[in-house]
């Protein structure tokens, strides 16, 4: 009997450090890598990526979409928790007082792109660490 409790044990211990790994990711690193990521990477990082992205922001990772727009204002571009005062939410839905439309209108995201990032901002705006969490732009042949 103490030995089939002890691998039971030993199973079930087995399992939650199996789940807890990389091959097993979260939630929040699904949703990231699903609904996040790919909208990020094709129709952003074109242009907001590295050191010279217009208005600062970079989203090729988490720092750089935290970011203040100015020192002046401390208000972050996606500010976790609250997508109606994130500044990439009033620029992606085209609405509000933001002075650029994002992306370029031959561009524009769907309704579900744009309910992914305000779905995803309103839970927290989690970002992956480590290599997960650093984007790079995609190119494609209907948005070069």
């Amino acid at each position: 009997m103490f030995m089939k409790f002890t691998a039971t044990l030993f199973l079930a211990t087995a399992f939650l450090c199996a789940c807890s790994s990389p091959l097993f990711p979260s939630a929040q690193d699904r949703y990231f890598a699903m609904h996040v990521k790919p909208v990020l990477e094709g129709s952003c990082l074109r242009c907001h990526s590295g050191p010279a992205s217009p208005a600062g922001l970079d989203l090729s990772h988490r720092d750089g979409a935290l970011k203040p727009l100015s020192p002046r204002t401390k208000r972050p571009f996606v500010i976790p928790g609250d997508p109606d005062d994130s500044l990439i939410v009033a620029a992606i839905t085209r609405k509000g007082t933001h002075p650029k439309i994002m992306p370029r209108l031959e561009v524009s995201l769907t309704d579900d792109e744009i309910g992914g990032l305000s779905e995803w901002i309103e839970d927290g705006a989690y970002w992956p660490e480590g290599s997960a969490g650093h984007l790079h732009a995609v190119y494609n042949a209907e948005n070069p």
